[in-house]
């Protein structure tokens, strides 16, 4: 499958999909680097709500709100 072909495939994904794909696609690019997986460990492990993003704002950050769909 080409780049082309992804990238149009991708764009039928729902926004769960898009999700997903974007994190596997963070993931792929940060998997060797212990001081990322350190980091985003401690934030995922940060039960504190006053240090979370709120999902809208990510979702505007990272263009998957429904404005952007």
């Amino acid at each position: 499958m080409s780049f082309e072909q992804i990238k149009a495939e991708s764009a039928t994904f729902t926004r769960e999909q898009r999700r997903e794909l974007i994190g596997h696609l963070l993931a792929l690019g940060r998997k060797n680097d212990p001081d990322f997986r350190r980091t985003l460990a401690q934030k995922i492990d940060d039960h504190d709500p006053a240090h979370w993003v709120p999902e809208e704002d990510l979702d505007h950050a990272l263009g998957l709100d429904r404005t952007n769909s």
